[in-house]
This record gives C-alpha cells, sequence and structure tokens, in this order.
C-alpha cells in the first residue's frame, strides 16, 4: 500500500502493541486490511484535501483479537451500510468501485479467518470497521 498511500494525500497510522499473536491465515487478513483502506481512499474522502485511517489492535478476549479500522471521512447513511457487504454494491459504479471489495473482506472475516466485522458509520463523521477474530484461526483444509 505505501505507492499508493504515497501518491495520496491522506494519511495512514498504525498502532498495534507488541505481543499480539496469531495463528492464522496471513494473506487473508492482508487482504482484508488492504480492502478496508482502499475502501476509505475510493469512498471515503471524495472532495477532500486530506484524510486519516487509523488501524488499532487489541485483545479483545484471551483467545480473540479486535483490530479496528478507522476513518475521518464522509461516513454512510443507514441504508448504504445495510448494504455494503452485499456483492456487486457500490455507490461509485463506474467511478472505481466494483462493489466486490467489502463483499469478499466479509467473506474472508466470516469465514476462512473465523470472526465478523461489524461498521458504525454517520455522514460526515467518517466509518469504523471492527473486525473481531479467534487468535488461531480454525481449521480449514481447502486454505
Amino acid at each position: 500500500m505505501r505507492p499508493t498511500l504515497q501518491r495520496a494525500p491522506h494519511q495512514l497510522e498504525v498502532a498495534i502493541p507488541e505481543g499480539i499473536l496469531l495463528n492464522s491465515y496471513p494473506g487473508a487478513l492482508t487482504q482484508t486490511l488492504i480492502n478496508l483502506i482502499n475502501n476509505a481512499l475510493i469512498h471515503a474522502f471524495i472532495g477532500r484535501d486530506a484524510g486519516n485511517i487509523h488501524i488499532t489492535a487489541t485483545m479483545a478476549t484471551t483467545d480473540r483479537v479486535s483490530i479496528v479500522i478507522r476513518d475521518d471521512g464522509a461516513g454512510m447513511t443507514p441504508e448504504v451500510q445495510k448494504r455494503i457487504f452485499d456483492p456487486f454494491y457500490t455507490t461509485r459504479l463506474g467511478q472505481g468501485g466494483s462493489g466486490l471489495g467489502l463483499h469478499i473482506t466479509f467473506n474472508l472475516v466470516t469465514g476462512l479467518l473465523g470472526g465478523r466485522i461489524e461498521v458504525k458509520s454517520e455522514p460526515d463523521k467518517g466509518s469504523r470497521f471492527t473486525i473481531t477474530i479467534p487468535s488461531t484461526a480454525p481449521d480449514h483444509e481447502e486454505a
């Protein structure tokens, strides 16, 4: 993501304390984070000179990790929030959005990673995605 973020006026801050260990699927987690960052870049900062994305992680319980991806962008209406994980749903059809990024993200988090993803957002107040996954991912033979 470094080349993309270096060309953009937006800032990415990551605050993940040492000691959080996962026995999981790093490719799926990486794809999830890339999709959420790209989603913010494509949708959250339209018409803004600069924006901020913050990623934090904590141990939610002794065996679950919580990862929060938060932006200070445009936010979403309740109607949009209800559909963002649907396949092919996008607010930017023909303008850089395929409508698959958050659908893929949802499937990775709830399937392969064995967790859940939630979104909280308000128009003009940014968006917050919270991913909670087990510190040890479920076994998947196809992985």
